[in-house]
């Protein structure tokens, strides 16, 4: 398919994507005991590219929800709180949005970028 048929298109900063994978990945690992599956996928939801990462940890407290993200929070011994504060400045950035499904199960962030055929989602350098 020519890249002029594509539906859908969005343009990112690629070391920023990849700090964001990393830093969401090493929470999601941290999150969970061995054994446990990470999964990093896209999907296409609402004509709107979409990152998930997906772990199989405890879950996040519903009066932590709101504090993810925050400089400086952790909820982890050793941690700067950095990690997300980060990631949702990246995101910010790219005009996207990060929603948090959690459960006892697992934890999924959904990072929802606008599709740049609508609307830029980074300006370009």
């Amino acid at each position: 398919m020519a890249a002029s048929a594509c539906p859908l298109r969005v343009i990112l900063d690629e070391k920023e994507i990849r700090q964001l994978i990393l830093n969401m990945a090493r929470n999601g690992l941290g999150a969970m005991q061995p054994g446990g599956t990470l999964t990093i996928g896209a999907r296409v939801i609402k004509n709107s590219p979409v990152l998930f990462i997906k772990d199989e940890g405890t879950g996040l407290d519903d009066n932590l929800l709101s504090q993810i993200g925050t400089p400086f929070f952790t909820t982890k011994e050793n941690g700067a709180g950095l990690g997300l504060a980060v990631c949702y400045r990246i995101v910010a950035r790219h005009k996207a949005k990060i929603e948090v499904d959690t459960s006892p199960q697992g934890t999924t962030f959904w990072i929802r970028f606008p599709n740049s055929r609508e609307h830029y989602a980074f300006p370009v350098r």
